[in-house]
């Protein structure tokens, strides 16, 4: 019997494939590159506004030099820092006069007039080209358009759109005072009535000091007291019917160093209304006269 032959048999397989490793790391990248676009978007004012150039205040007011001929013992007063009744006498450059068909100022008929109509709550102001340090400041304002609620504004310290203090003088017989720094609004003395603000479309004369890190106000030679919080957590509150400052202290006087000097600003701030049926425009003007800064 021959014996079958039989060759061995070689099992061959094919060299497998490398498994295709799970890019986790992708989801983790996506989600920093949504969150990260988020932000940017969020802040995308402040990451402008920290790679912009420092803003360059104006030189301060021009002032009255003295005879160097006249004694010592002859020399006239220096006089205000700055005054103006706006008759038309004034450079044309020193205050910022425009008009974009929602918020102007222009000089005319010996006033300072600043107006508003917009859609939705807006304010705007006319600067005055000059830089101050310490200061008093005495103007005549009054409103000749807009509602109850619209708002006479005095900014001071001003050195870009962004940082600026801002009194608030509203018609209907309140103020507030308040704080932007790098674009971020802040109260610093929320609304509180005054017996001193006359109300309605009358001259009231409005006065700012500034000495320092000292600030004051009044309307009608009355001072104003303010409500301010004791630490940066807190917003405090007038009781009107009080007069009691809920969680902060009274004070005629607000302290904050932050900027030690800068523009003035004359403006007025517009409301949207309601006439009992629907909204109203943004609208109000307010007049500014016989302004004086004097050197405290």
């Amino acid at each position: 019997m021959t014996r079958k032959r039989t060759d061995p048999i070689s099992l061959r397989r094919e060299p497998e494939r490398p498994r295709r490793k799970r890019r986790r790391w992708i989801i983790p990248v996506i989600l920093v590159v949504i969150i990260g676009g988020a932000a940017v978007y969020v802040y995308r004012f402040k990451i402008k506004r920290a790679f912009e150039p420092a803003a360059t205040l104006p030189p301060p007011p021009p002032t009255r030099q003295a005879d160097d001929s006249a004694s010592p013992d002859n020399l006239a007063p220096a006089g205000p820092l700055y005054e103006s009744t706006f008759d038309g006498d004034q450079p044309a450059d020193e205050w910022e006069q425009f008009d974009d068909g929602i918020v102007s100022a222009a000089i005319a008929d010996g006033q300072l007039m600043v107006e508003v109509k917009a859609l939705v709550d807006t304010g705007t102001w006319a600067g005055l080209n000059y830089t101050f340090e310490d200061f008093d400041l005495e103007v005549d304002a009054k409103k000749v358009n807009g509602g109850d609620e619209s708002a006479v504004l005095i900014l001071f310290r001003m050195t870009d759109e962004d940082n600026y203090n801002r009194l608030d003088i509203y018609t209907d017989g309140y103020y507030s005072l308040s704080a932007i720094r790098d674009g971020e609004f802040r109260v610093i003395s929320d609304f509180n009535k005054s017996e001193a603000i006359i109300t309605g479309n009358e001259i009231n004369r409005i006065s700012v000091s500034a000495r320092g890190d000292q600030f004051s106000f009044a309307v009608n030679g009355e001072t104003l007291p303010l409500c301010v919080a004791v630490d940066e957590e807190t917003r405090p509150l007038w009781d009107i019917q009080t007069g009691l400052c809920l969680g902060g202290e009274i004070t005629e006087t607000w302290e904050n160093g932050d900027l030690p000097r800068g523009k003035i600003g004359l403006g007025v701030h517009a409301y949207v209304g309601f006439d009992g049926e629907s909204s109203t425009a943004a609208a109000a003007a307010a007049a500014f006269d016989n302004l004086v800064i004097q050197e405290p």
